[in-house]
């Protein structure tokens, strides 16, 4: 069962908040949290996936989709699926622009430790149809011209099941809020 972990509010945190009119969130439940980060996904379409084989990390910059708190990016190849087939571990993060300068307060950005899977388009189609189904840029591929070409192509499938989520966002009173699937994700991430 999945649970939140909030980080324990210093008084010098109650006085800095209170002094900058920022939201301070003490308790969260499960499901307000999930909507949250679903909705961090949905505004945002660029992740930076971390995987890992033989001890060498590799970080990749993709674009995904998703369907709720679960991560989907299509892929024709390369290192991270050759690290993927040895390693399902992965962690991938998304974050806004940032200027300390111009708002101290306005870091914003997900971290996210996970489990990926991953198939051949035309080894499943149908189940590569519904998962494009979540994707949200059809309609603009089509413009272009480029839809038909692209689904020519046998890409790579992956999903991404998260098993932790740490979120940040001040502005909206998360303070690194940590979001596990279980206790056994302790484990995992």
């Amino acid at each position: 069962m999945a649970y939140v972990t909030l980080p324990k509010v210093t008084p010098q945190q109650k006085i800095l908040f209170e002094r900058f009119g920022l939201p301070l969130i003490e308790t969260m439940e499960v499901d307000h949290f999930e909507r949250e980060v679903a909705n961090y996904l949905d505004a945002h379409n660029v992740l930076s996936l971390s995987t890992c084989r033989d001890n060498t990390p590799r970080c990749t910059t993709l674009e995904y989709f998703n369907n709720g708190l679960t991560v989907y990016l299509f892929s024709e190849g390369g290192w991270k699926i050759t690290n993927l087939k040895a390693n399902p571990a992965v962690s991938f993060t998304i974050h806004d622009p940032y200027d300390s300068g111009t708002d101290y307060f306005g870091a914003s950005g997900l971290q996210v430790w996970g489990r990926a899977s991953l198939f051949k388009r035309k080894d499943d189609p149908e189940q590569a149809a519904l998962i494009q189904s979540y994707y949200r840029h059809s309609e603009g591929l089509k413009r272009q011209g480029l839809y038909e070409a692209i689904q020519a192509l046998n890409f790579n499938v992956i999903t991404i099941e998260p098993v932790k989520i740490s979120y940040l966002d001040l502005r909206k009173g998360f303070r690194s809020f940590v979001w596990k699937k279980d206790a056994s994700a302790e484990d995992e991430a």
